[in-house]
C-alpha cells in the first residue's frame, strides 16, 4: 500500500465508526440468518450477538453526541429484534 492509503482508510474509519458498527451488526444478523435452515437456536444466539453489536454502538453514539448514528441503530435494533421474534414465532410453531 502507499504510504498515505493506510493513513486515509484509518482516518476514514475513525470518523465514520458507526457506519461501520453497523455493517459488523448486520453481518452478525445475516450469518445468523443463514443458519435458520440448519440450527434454530444457533441463528437465534448468532442473531442475539448483532443486537448486542448494535447496542454497544447506540450507547457509544449517545455518549458521542452522535445523533445521527444513535437514529441509525435504532432502526437496525427494530430489524433485529424483529427478525429474532420471527424466529421464535417459528420455534414456538414447530414444537
Amino acid at each position: 500500500m502507499p504510504i498515505g492509503l493506510e493513513s486515509a482508510w484509518s482516518d476514514f474509519a475513525g470518523r465514520h465508526w458507526v457506519i461501520g458498527g453497523i455493517v459488523a451488526s448486520l453481518a452478525w444478523l445475516l450469518w445468523g440468518q443463514s443458519l435458520s435452515n440448519k440450527d434454530l437456536n444457533g441463528s437465534i444466539a448468532w442473531q442475539c450477538v448483532a443486537v448486542f453489536v448494535i447496542v454497544t454502538l447506540c450507547v457509544w453514539a449517545v455518549a458521542k453526541g452522535e445523533w445521527l448514528g444513535f437514529a441509525c441503530g435504532l432502526v437496525v435494533l427494530y430489524v433485529e429484534i424483529r427478525s429474532i421474534r420471527r424466529l421464535l414465532a417459528l420455534q414456538d410453531r414447530q414444537k
